[in-house]
């Protein structure tokens, strides 16, 4: 990482105790292990810039961003920069160096007039939208800037084109109302591109003028125990019902204990999977006793649970990897207590177990994967608003979910735009029954950790697993109609380009047919429909159960032909979940057609849905451990597997082989892959957007 300083205002040398606030940024930075610091300065500055760093001397904004552009031109790793001027607390500074991922931010603080060198913007959703200038006016600013941005590799081509932009703005008209980082910050939210918001509530920090603002702050900073400030932001205000009065009420104690013991997040997560390896063990068990024993166990490692990302926000102790692995631990905790449920339930006897199974780790996955392409959209919903001409006079925020054209006005936008403001509000009366409702009804990992844990211990597997799965199609069947009617309030085309690996998980048939311009959302409901028609026909007329299985398998495979088109209408983040939804009806389809073990059928969704969780991670976490996905063989090379299975006596070997080898590819990867933040850019920008979205 290397670090770029501009020393271009007087509060760089002020005084902040015995250094000056300069050589506290260095301090700071090499505390990091940042030590690659350069300072962009004006002459009468450097008297106040230590020697152990590389000093360019400029002439003025014009020269700043010319600089800026040539170092981030020909460097290929994260920049920071800082305003030399910023003081900052050590735990302000921790919070932006110590993110593991390929994100892009900036560090801010809530919103005080009072700071003039701060600039004011508006934040939604965690990121920055606007930013505010002396000749650009930000309408109702809620946070200000403070002079520090992380730039992350994947982010220099932007960091040089938005810098190109202010160029062809004519920087040289209005340099004397905002200073460069500044500017290129207000570059970079024009330009779209995904811009975190660091933030560290209860510490005080930000630029200072001269040597008496510059005491003022770092007796502030000072004054307040940075360590204290921490534990209390480790544990989240607004987590669900269940989590927050029955495990974030006590759980920083054990945080505390956690870091006195030095362990890690990584390893408090893999006591987490081993507790919940032994509650699935005595759910299988099936005595009552060992039901009893297993819901204690699985309310153990949910706390551990929760207890991991605290230990890693309080110690700012975070890895690409132990991101990636916490939302995958939370998937694969989560099927390895269906699968005890349903293993112990049908060796009592009980029927339906192993369906009832099934059909809940196949509802849970298809809904996550619209959670995470929803987030998508809401974030492409909320960044569309940046992408303008950088000079415009004044900055109008407008919510996310606003329509601008012809077809305002009919009853399905009024419809979505008046579900997002009663959302809204539900989420604004904090703990207020309508706010636990709105958390509650979504049916969230505490929720339905509760639900197995206290049906388990009260009656049996099979039970647990009923009322799971009765409120997973609830939790579905309202998430997914408000979110539909929002997103076609909200109009934004959140796939509008070809993509063949992030969302979809193509293989070997849909790269090479390069013919097709069909569609998703055409294809995907008629094959959605065959293949319950299908189940329908193999478990009622066993006779022709390999026929049905085949057409099914066969038509599904007509989706490669919608592969290389832009995914662009207002509903194609369903298209992930579709994928999803198709390859899980076909293994369960060629399962009961070829009389494959429901355990084995079981396994496989479990192994495969933990892989396509990991093109969840990319998104959610930036991060993924798995170097290449080209082993997976795509959804449509493990449908011409599942084909094969339909072969008389060898369904079950079919099976036991792709269980095995995918097994292999996602464990191999996990194990063995690189332990790094993904290469490749996140999915950060704006779609490409029609003229009417702007």
């Amino acid at each position: 990482m290397r670090a770029i300083l501009l020393a271009t205002t007087s509060g760089a040398e002020a005084r902040a105790g015995t250094e000056t606030v300069v050589e506290r940024l260095v301090r700071q930075f090499a505390a990091h292990n940042v030590t690659d610091i350069t300072v962009i300065t004006r002459a009468r500055y450097r008297s106040a810039i230590p020697g152990n760093v590389t000093i360019v001397d400029s002439s003025g904004v014009r020269e700043d961003l010319r600089l800026l552009t040539g170092i981030a031109a020909h460097h290929d790793g994260p920049l920071l920069l800082a305003c030399a001027d910023a003081m900052l607390a050590d735990t302000a500074v921790s919070a932006v160096l110590s993110d593991p991922t390929q994100r892009c931010g900036a560090l801010v603080s809530d919103y005080d007039a009072s700071r003039p060198l701060d600039p004011p913007l508006r934040r939604e959703r965690g990121m920055i939208v606007s930013v505010g200038t002396g000749y650009h006016r930000v309408t109702d600013a809620n946070a200000m800037a403070s002079g520090l941005i992380k730039i992350s590799a994947p982010y220099l081509d932007d960091l040089c084109q938005a810098l190109h932009d202010l160029a062809a703005e004519g920087v040289a008209d209005f340099a004397s109302s905002a200073d460069s980082l500044t500017l290129t910050l207000l570059a970079l939210a024009r330009r779209g591109t995904k811009l975190t918001a660091y933030e560290v509530p209860g510490i005080q920090y930000g630029r200072v003028a001269g040597n008496a603002t510059a005491q003022r702050l770092l007796q502030a900073i000072t004054a307040v125990d940075e360590d204290a400030v921490r534990l209390d932001l480790c544990v989240k205000k607004d987590d669900d019902l269940f989590a927050t009065y029955c495990i974030s009420s006590y759980s920083r104690h054990l945080v505390r204990w956690c870091a006195k013991l030095k362990l890690t997040p990584v390893a408090v997560t893999w006591v987490s999977i081993l507790l919940a390896l032994g509650a699935a063990g005595l759910f299988a068990t099936a005595t009552r006793p060992a039901l009893i024993a297993g819901a204690v166990l699985m309310y153990g490692s949910f706390v551990l649970d929760c207890v991991d990302g605290q230990l890693a926000r309080y110690r700012h102790h975070f890895s690409a990897f132990g991101g990636w692995l916490d939302m995958i631990a939370d998937r694969s905790k989560e099927y390895l207590m269906y699968g005890g449920l349903a293993w112990g339930a049908a060796s009592m006897g009980l029927t339906w177990a192993w369906p009832l199974a099934i059909t809940a780790i196949t509802v849970q996955t298809v809904r996550h994967m619209t959670d995470t392409w929803y987030g998508t959209l809401q974030d492409a919903a909320t960044l569309r608003i940046t992408v303008q001409p950088l000079s415009v006079a004044e900055d109008r925020f407008a919510p996310s979910g606003s329509v601008s054209d012809a077809k305002s006005g009919s009853v399905v936008v009024r419809v979505g735009k008046t579900l997002g403001k009663l959302s809204a509000q539900f989420t604004a009366k904090r703990r207020s029954p309508a706010y636990w409702f709105k958390r509650t009804i979504v049916f969230p990992v505490g929720e339905r950790w509760l639900v197995m844990g206290v049906c388990a211990a009260v009656f049996d597997g099979r039970v647990a697993l009923a009322a799971l799965l009765t409120w997973q199609l609830v939790a579905f069947a309202y998430t997914l109609a408000g979110r539909t009617l929002r997103s076609l309030a909200a109009r934004v085309a959140v796939l509008a380009r070809k993509d063949v690996s992030t969302h979809r998980d193509d293989g070997f048939l849909s790269r090479y047919i390069d013919n097709g311009r069909v569609p998703a959302l055409l294809v995907l409901g008629p094959v959605l429909a065959l293949i319950l028609a299908s189940i329908f026909v193999i478990v009622t007329v066993p006779a022709v159960a390999s026929w049905a299985a085949a057409v099914a398998c066969v038509a599904s495979l007509s989706l490669v032909f919608t592969a290389h088109g832009k995914h662009d209408g207002y509903l194609d983040w369903w298209v992930p979940a579709g994928m999803r939804a198709v390859e899980c009806g076909l293994i369960i389809a060629c399962g009961l057609a070829s009389q494959v073990p429901p355990a084995l059928v079981f396994a496989l969704l479990a192994v495969l849905m933990l892989y396509h969780y990991d093109l969840a991670a990319r998104i959610d976490k930036a991060a993924s451990p798995l170097s290449s996905r080209a082993w997976g063989l795509g959804w449509d090379g493990r449908v011409v597997v599942l084909l094969l299975s339909l072969l008389p006596w060898i369904g079950t070997i079919v099976f036991a082989l792709l269980t095995a080898h995918m097994a292999v590819v996602f464990l191999g990867g996990a194990l063995l892959g690189r332990r790094t933040p993904q290469a490749a850019k996140p999915d950060s920008r704006t779609p490409q957007l029609s003229s009417t979205a702007h």
